[in-house]
C-alpha cells in the first residue's frame, strides 16, 4: 500500500484499470506503489503496485509526497507553491509544470515560496492531486 499519502481527503479510488506510470528506475511503465498515474485525463497515484498488463487500483486525490521537475514548457522553470502541475508522459519525473501535458493538480505549499529549483529531478514535494 502507497506510504506517500500525508493528507487524507475523499477517498476517491478507482477500480483496477490500467494506467501510465513513469519513473527513472524502470524501464517499464507499469506503476509502483506511490508512483503518479493516469489513466486517459483521469490522474491520481497507484496504491497497489500494477499486476501484468499494468493494471494498479489509484487513488484521485489527497496530498501526496512526490517527484516534481523544475521544467516547464519554455525549459527550466522553478516550481512555486501554488503552482499547477502537469502528467507529462516521456519525462522523468513526469509531474512538471509543462502545460503539454494532463492537469495533475498543484505544488502545495506557501504561495510563491520556491518548492523545487529550477532544473531539479530529484525533489520530493507535497503535491494536491486531482483538482
Amino acid at each position: 500500500m502507497a506510504v506517500n499519502r500525508k493528507y487524507v481527503q475523499s477517498e476517491k479510488y478507482s477500480p483496477m484499470v490500467k494506467c501510465i506510470a513513469q519513473t527513472a528506475a524502470r524501464t517499464n511503465n507499469e506503476a509502483l506503489s506511490g508512483d503518479p498515474v493516469r489513466c486517459g485525463q483521469i490522474v491520481g497515484v497507484a496504491v497497489k503496485p500494477a499486476i501484468t498488463g499494468g493494471k494498479t487500483v489509484m487513488q484521485m486525490d489527497g496530498i501526496w509526497e512526490l517527484l516534481v521537475g523544475g521544467i516547464d514548457q519554455a525549459g527550466n522553470s522553478a516550481v512555486l507553491g501554488g503552482d499547477k502541475l502537469y502528467f507529462t508522459e516521456g519525462d522523468t519525473p513526469p509531474v512538471n509544470k509543462k502545460n503539454t501535458g494532463v492537469p495533475f493538480g498543484y505544488a502545495f505549499g506557501d504561495h510563491g515560496v520556491q518548492q523545487v529549483a529550477s532544473a531539479a529531478t530529484t525533489t520530493k514535494i507535497l503535491v494536491q492531486v486531482g483538482v
